[in-house]
């Protein structure tokens, strides 16, 4: 079968599923090195990978150690030695009890394994290992043997069991003896779900569409594989411009998905499969609801089996422990009995108090039981559809409205799913049939902001928006005049909307003076009701955040957003993309304050909060990240980063990103020497139509892109252009970031500007820069030096790499040798931070390094998670409670941790792991 890009890859194509779990697998192998403990446990959930952990420990051990192998099994559970049959064949009792045959058998085979290991009988250093999966299903005369083993020093034993089983006696009483280390294996997090979908399809993945089957597979590594085996096979996960690209609307009806939950419900009693069933039909419900329609033992069951889980204790709301269960389970219950239980569930609801995600589930099983629901619920539940991006299920929803008075806003929640999709112009085509003057308010000015923030994605004339801007004023006064009644409250809202469309023009132009008087008439509360008031003083702060930031404000800018994003919003508020419009002045912010850690973080707890929007963001978390490391001068690791980004803002680009991303990637392609590739963004290069704030860099990086290609001898005119522009408008950051440009482009005659504009621009980035520009008007090796050390704590390693080099002749000329070996260790600090190795015999090498330049250390997992609970203020004893391991163990990872850091002491370890 074709597809539009090509053949698609049947499912031998595909790579094989990576092994994911090398982190639990390195604490497995320190564990049982460490010498202080003869046995791990690893205790996990269906699907999430111990098996496979067990397999690799097997596979990497048996060719330096015997390594015997056990399965559990529940049909032998309770069969003496059961398990232990395939090596007892031909093992005759004679005189002896049993138990000692097993003895003998294991050893008789652990010797034959030693002996094909090492033929001339050179014996190993290191014990045999026992391994055993599904201890759980082991029998307690096999798990006796296993321990005196263990105890008497003969074999080192590794075990998995399931979570919702104990392990047989006595093998929890080598944990009670402090023998045994116990881990448990946790979900997938979003980084290495991630990293999974990428090594499985063998190339870069969108970061939207592993986000999206990292949070339906809720991180399980069975189910994740499952999901995009089935959406390649399926045509759902296709590769365009050389990125792997998934439908989040596809749906998920597997016989292999399916059968993997049915695996996971065998032995569930009737009473627990109807309470699941009531909960995947209904979620999230409440728990009283359903005990008492199945009584509260069935809801125990559930929660002991881990299919359940409270939705945020101490509440007792239950939803399902993972979002393929819900898909799997109701496609599995027959229509007739899915109306019963409706009808038995229904009448025991308050329908007034439902929560936007029990309203939307309600919706669905209605709709597909073919029971009534009212338009106004429909709507409800279609805009909550939107807002999770489940665009399929919101222009469904929104084809069930047929009463004329919410036809309106039926077709602006289908313009708005198209949106979200991506479909910019679709959106925008729905807009253009929607009548021009709505009788009411609420559609007047839900149509008026779709409408604007769509013209600001398809990059339309800033004049369009102005346009909307005063189409808004007039069509609120017309409203007003056939609505007297109302005529305050709809002026005072229409002018609201109108100011909010020209901060949206003002933005785009760059016209931050003028945007003052604005954002104070926003912030006003006269007339608006208090959620249309929250949502002006969030605009207001965020647009005024861009201002300071732009003026030479950034750390200002930093806490107005901050400050906005905060702002608890109500679900009236039927704004586009606001997360996001406040998320990237946060962000930008930051960056030009020159603090990356504040920008990381926000990206992270943005990805982890705002779920769904990473579907119209995530190629800019390429941009801040490209953005970081390019300013940090390490510029190839920037173009894999900025490359990857401008192939997902091709997709999917709400907040006009791809130009400044394709400016930069095209600026580090110049500056590696790769001319080609250069040449090629800068043709493909077409400007952006968001803020001016990132318009303004944008134009800066392509303006040193094509200095660069030109190979131009002079100075970079264009830049210094740009920061004339940036000066007459009163943007001093702005300013302060194209005289950088042409610095780090070798235009020494901007120095003497550059330090006087950095002196008036806040934070650590400009602070660092004027530093350096003074010292390099003195020439003096000293400040130089300072400055270089200023720089690099800053993350300017590519400066501070230049100011170092320049002070060390400075300061062998004035004989002062510590002050040369102090800046050459700083040199090599610095060389570090850009991730290379300076050995002593002078030999550059590719060196890893931490996101914030310091060289990384390679802590195993275990290790940095008790690492980290020491460095938080807890004891040793309490960290061997919390992860129940002995405090032997415990001290173990921390000596280790100690020495891999270098550092001596506890007091040491906040600053050691950052």
């Amino acid at each position: 079968m074709t597809g539009p890009n090509g053949p698609r890859p049947s499912q031998g194509a595909l790579l094989q599923p990576p092994f994911c779990r090398e982190e639990e697998l390195a604490d497995i192998t320190s564990a049982l090195r460490s010498g202080e403990g003869r046995a791990v446990f690893l205790t996990s959930d269906s699907g999430l990978g111990a098996s496979t952990i067990l397999h690799e420990l097997t596979a990497a051990a048996r060719d330096r150690v015997p390594v015997l192998s056990i399965h559990g099994s529940t049909s032998l559970a309770k069969v003496p030695f059961g398990v232990m049959a395939p090596f007892l064949a031909g093992a005759g009792a004679g005189e002896v009890s049993p138990r000692m045959v097993v003895l003998r058998c294991v050893f008789a085979q652990l010797q034959r394994m030693q002996d094909a290991i090492v033929p001339d009988g050179a014996g190993s250093q290191e014990l045999p290992i026992v391994v055993i999966d599904d201890a759980h299903s082991m029998d307690a005369a096999t798990a006796e043997v296993m321990v005196s083993l263990v105890q008497s020093g003969m074999v080192n034993l590794v075990a998995s069991h399931s979570s919702r089983h104990s392990l047989p006696e006595p093998l929890p009483k080598l944990w009670e003896t402090g023998m045994a280390e116990n881990i448990v294996l946790l979900p997938l997090d979003q980084n290495r779900a991630h990293a999974f979908c990428e090594a499985m399809l063998g190339g870069p993945v969108l970061p939207a569409s592993s986000w999206h089957y990292w949070s339906r597979s809720a991180g399980n590594p069975l189910f994740l594989r499952l999901l995009v085996t089935e959406a390649v096979e399926r045509g759902f996960l296709v590769k365009r411009r050389g990125i792997w690209v998934g439908d989040q609307n596809a749906p998920t009806h597997s016989h292999d998905l399916n059968e993997a939950v049915r695996r996971e419900l065998r032995g569930l009693s009737r009473e627990g499969q109807d309470a699941l069933n009531l909960v995947a039909l209904s979620e999230p419900m409440a728990a009283f609801t359903i005990e008492e329609l199945v009584g509260r033992p069935a809801v125990q069951e559930l929660l002991e089996w881990r299919l359940v889980s409270y939705l945020a204790p101490p509440s007792r709301v239950l939803v399902l422990a993972n979002p393929i269960y819900g898909e799997v389970i109701r496609g599995m219950v027959p229509l007739a009995q899915s109306r019963l239980l409706h009808e038995r569930l229904i009448s025991k609801l308050d329908e007034g108090s439902l929560s936007k995600e029990a309203l939307l589930r309600r919706v669905l099983w209605a709709a597909e039981i073919g029971v009534e629901v009212s338009s106004e619920k429909v709507l409800r539940a279609a805009i909550f559809a939107t807002k999770l991006y489940q665009s399929a299920t919101a222009l469904e929803l929104a084809d069930r409205i047929h009463d004329e008075e919410y036809r309106l806003r039926a077709a602006m929640v289908r313009a708005r799913a198209k949106f979200n999709l991506g479909d910019y112009q679709g959106a925008f085509s729905h807009m253009e049939t929607l009548p021009e003057e709505p009788d009411n308010l609420e559609d007047l000015m839900f149509g008026s902001l779709l409408r604007s923030v769509t013209r600001n994605a398809l990059g339309m004339p800033v004049a369009a928006v102005a346009a909307d801007a005063a189409a808004l004023r007039s069509r609120g006064a017309a409203l007003a005049l056939a609505n007297p009644r109302e005529g305050a409250s709809i002026r005072s809202h229409t002018e609201s909307g109108a100011l909010l469309l020209e901060l949206m023009a003002f933005s785009r132009e760059g016209r931050y003076s003028e945007m003052v008087g604005l954002t104070q008439l926003l912030a006003t509360a006269d007339g608006l009701s208090p959620a249309s008031h929250r949502l002006n003083r969030a605009m207001a702060l965020t647009m005024d955040a861009e201002r300071l930031t732009a003026q030479g404000f950034p750390q200002q800018g930093m806490e107005r957003a901050a400050e906005a994003y905060a702002i608890e919003h109500s679900e009236e508020n039927d704004v586009f993309f606001l997360p996001e419009t406040i998320m990237l002045r946060l962000v930008a912010a930051a960056m030009f304050c020159g603090d990356w850690q504040a920008a990381a973080g926000v990206l992270e707890e943005f990805s982890v909060d705002a779920g769904p929007v990473v579907f119209s963001f995530g190629g800019g978390a390429s941009v801040v990240r490209g953005m970081a490391l390019l300013r940090g001068g390490k510029t190839a690791d920037a173009l894999d980063v900025l490359r990857a980004g401008v192939d997902a803002l091709m997709l999917s680009d709400p907040q006009q990103l791809l130009g400044f991303c394709t400016a930069m990637a095209a600026y580090a392609a110049a500056r590696l020497g790769n001319s080609q590739l250069a040449q090629q963004l800068v043709d493909a290069h077409v400007e952006g139509a968001g803020m001016f704030l990132v318009l303004s860099d944008e134009r800066a990086y392509m303006a040193g892109a094509r200095y660069l290609l030109g190979h131009d001898a002079g100075a970079p005119a264009e830049l210094v252009g740009l920061a004339d522009a940036a000066l007459a408008g009163g943007s001093t950051t702005l300013e302060l970031n194209a005289l950088a440009i042409a610095l780090e482009l070798g235009d020494e005659g901007v120095v003497p500007r550059l330090g006087r504009v950095a002196a008036g621009v806040e934070g650590p980035w400009a602070t660092a820069l004027g530093q350096y520009a003074r010292a390099l008007e003195s020439g003096d090796g000293q400040l130089l030096a300072a400055a270089g050390e200023t720089l690099g704590a800053a993350g300017l390693f590519g400066f501070a790499e230049q100011a170092l080099e320049r002070s060390v002749p400075l300061l062998g000329s004035s004989g002062s040798r510590h002050e040369v070996r102090s800046a050459r260790a700083s040199l090599r600090k610095v060389a570090e931070g850009l991730g290379v190795q300076v050995p002593g015999n002078g030999i550059v090498t590719a060196q890893a390094s931490s996101p914030d330049g310091r060289q990384a250390v390679q802590l195993t997992r275990r290790e940095r998670e008790v690492s980290s609970m020491a460095a938080a203020g807890l004891s040793d004893r309490q960290i061997a409670e919390e992860l129940m391991v002995s405090l032997r163990t415990v001290e173990g990872h921390l000596y280790r941790a100690y020495g891999k850091l270098g550092i001596s002491s506890r007091d040491e370890l906040p600053s050691a792991i950052g």
